[in-house]
């Protein structure tokens, strides 16, 4: 007998966003089990996106801004976004929802302190996953919203170091968020700080690197000190919490099983030129919810339209050829293209003439060499 109709691995953004549009089906929902190895959740992460079209987590958004500033050379840029403000949602307010969505469900159960032991096995008419306690799940769907056990080449990879600090004083300025504000130069990539402020006296300062290596915590740690110094201007703070991660830029979708379904970032979790994410995970939850509700199976992330894949390459080969024009770059972008244009190319909602858009306000040489390299490899592929 199947210990449920579906076995999510992995109880994070994508995992719960999914499991807790289940549990709104009553019991007319498939039986479904995630399995989590945290043993509790902690506020360990931020998630933002432009607030494109309305979202069922609009009560959890903590800060909404309706501008934003780039800066690079000691210039800025301020972009107005009042149709559609840059909006934050903290992840302890999500985990908490989505526990007790769970908790209050009779057919969908959230395991904590359980993980998967390898890749899950065809089964019969199913999949048999085991897991570290020495049990096995057999399920008829897995979804598996785990990174892969090694993770693909990427073109580039987005690496930061955050602190929500306190200061002594009003140091922020509320009303406007830092998207990029950009170093005069850095060894191992493009390197910005991003400001969020949440109030005049707080906010979350991040330094983020989009580079070819992978940075971890010790990597970051003296940028993000000198970052701290120069955002609170030398004045006594308290930190309240610290995240750091790394996302992949530009990378092909590792493969999988047929019939198996993963929704990893590197499964297309996450936006290749940026690493947007809670967006493009609440689509694919959407689909997939009701794909599930409608008797059939699970589904994948939808693969990026052609054109949007050909332009996050190029962009992402010419930051990696061009690191130290990366600043210079990203904020004539943000002057020269209408800013509404920007915000849906980079919501995943923009069409041709948007896309042309943001191709007009790039300077065009190092762009159009990279298109040509990209032709080339494309072309050598397909002859090989």
């Amino acid at each position: 007998m199947l210990d449920a109709d579906l076995l999510v691995l992995g109880g994070g953004l994508a995992g719960l966003s999914l499991a807790e549009r289940l549990a709104d089906n009553g019991a007319a929902g498939p039986r479904v089990v995630v399995v989590e190895p945290r043993t509790e959740y902690r506020d360990d992460r931020t998630w933002c996106a432009w607030r494109a079209a309305p979202h069922r987590y609009e009560h959890l958004v903590e800060r909404s801004w309706a501008r934003f500033e780039v800066r690079h050379a000691g210039r800025g840029v301020t972009v107005a976004c009042p149709a559609a403000p840059y909006q934050m949602i903290a992840s302890s307010a999500f985990y908490r929802r989505a526990q007790d969505a769970l908790e209050q469900s009779r057919h969908v159960r959230l395991e904590l302190g359980r993980a998967a032991v390898g890749a899950p096995a065809r089964s019969g008419d199913g999949w048999t996953v085991p897991l570290d306690d020495g049990r096995a799940v057999r399920a008829r769907h897995v979804v598996d919203t785990r990174p892969p056990a090694t993770p693909p080449a990427s073109i580039l990879w987005q690496s930061f170091l955050g602190d929500v600090v306190e200061v002594d004083a009003e140091v922020f300025d509320p009303q406007t968020a830092i998207l990029m504000d950009f170093a005069d130069r850095s060894d191992d990539g493009v390197q910005f700080v991003y400001v969020l402020p949440l109030s005049a006296r707080e906010a979350l300062v991040e330094t983020t690197v989009f580079g070819p290596r992978r940075l971890g915590p010790a990597d970051l740690l003296e940028r993000q000190q000198e970052a701290l110094l120069a955002r609170t201007g030398g004045r006594a703070f308290t930190v309240a919490r610290t995240e750091h991660g790394v996302l992949p830029m530009g990378h092909a979708r590792p493969a999988t099983p047929p019939g198996l379904v993963c929704a990893s970032l590197f499964h297309g979790g996450a936006r290749a030129s940026t690493g947007y994410a809670f967006t493009r995970i609440q689509s694919w939850a959407d689909a997939c919810a009701a794909s599930l509700a409608a008797g059939g199976p699970p589904v994948a992330p939808r693969p990026d339209p052609w054109l949007r894949r050909a332009m996050d390459e190029v962009f992402l080969r010419v930051l990696r050829a061009h690191p130290a024009r990366g600043g210079e770059m990203l904020q004539r972008l943000f002057e020269r293209a209408d800013p509404a244009r920007v915000i849906r190319f980079l919501s995943d909602r923009s069409g041709l003439a948007d896309a042309l858009g943001v191709v007009r306000a790039l300077p065009p040489a190092p762009f159009l060499a990279q298109s040509v390299c990209a032709a080339l490899r494309t072309r050598c592929r397909g002859s090989a």
